[in-house]
Formats: C-alpha cells, structure tokens, sequence
C-alpha cells in the first residue's frame, strides 16, 4: 500500500508518497531508542517526492527540527488512530 500526502509547509505544498514500509521502518527506528530527530530526517526525506526533494531538503536546513513536526503530521495521515476498547469477560 502507498499513499500519497500532501503537506502545506508555509505556502508550497509537497507531496509525500508514503509506504507500509517506510512507516515501519520509522517507527521501528524510534522503538529502538536510535535519535528521533534521526529518524523523522530519514522517513521524511526518503518519502518526499523526488522532483521535490531539493526545495524540501532547503527547507529542512532553514527550519531546525521541521522533520520532527512533518513526519509527525505523515505519521498522523497515514495510520490515523483508532478507537480501540478491551472488553472484560465476566466471570
């Protein structure tokens, strides 16, 4: 499955093509305590579309910590979060 998102940052829009891959990748990555910040750089620059990659990766250098707030909001679009309820049994 690949889905593709498009983020508003400040006024360009750019599109991230995000797989069940690269999502695992990310989180596992931040489960095994390796940097987050690391992480969220790696995620958002391997799903950033490639003919955006070069304005993506300026604006990354001119925002410190923009990757965090981006892979955040992919992560968010991409496995929303559901309503999960743990039935007790009766005994």
């Amino acid at each position: 499955m690949k889905q593709q998102i498009t983020l508003t940052l400040g006024s360009t829009d750019f599109l991230f093509n995000v797989t069940v891959q690269d999502h695992s990748d990310y989180i596992d990555a931040a489960a095994r305590g390796s940097s987050i910040t690391a992480a969220s750089h790696n995620f958002t620059m391997r799903t950033i579309d490639a003919s955006q990659k070069d304005e993506f990766k300026k604006l990354l250098d001119e925002c410190p910590g923009a990757e965090l707030q981006i892979a955040a909001a992919l992560k968010s679009e991409f496995s929303p979060v559901l309503e999960i309820t743990v039935k007790k049994s009766s005994s």
